[in-house]
């Protein structure tokens, strides 16, 4: 197995922040359990600074 480039890592932290970002707009989907649904927007932080890390080390 090939060794992870740098440039695999950083696709890796943007998609993942990405990810991150939207699913706080799927907060108002009432099939999920609001026990799972009250996480949702602790993401967007997190997801923030993964597309940030994701950009830089580009």
């Amino acid at each position: 197995m090939d060794k992870a480039t740098k440039t695999q890592f950083s696709y890796l932290f943007f998609i993942a922040g990405l990810i991150m970002l939207v699913i706080p707009e799927l907060n108002g989907l009432e099939f999920l359990p609001a026990d799972i649904r009250q996480y949702f927007p602790v993401l967007f932080y997190p997801g923030i600074a993964c597309v940030v890390i994701g950009y830089v080390i580009r």
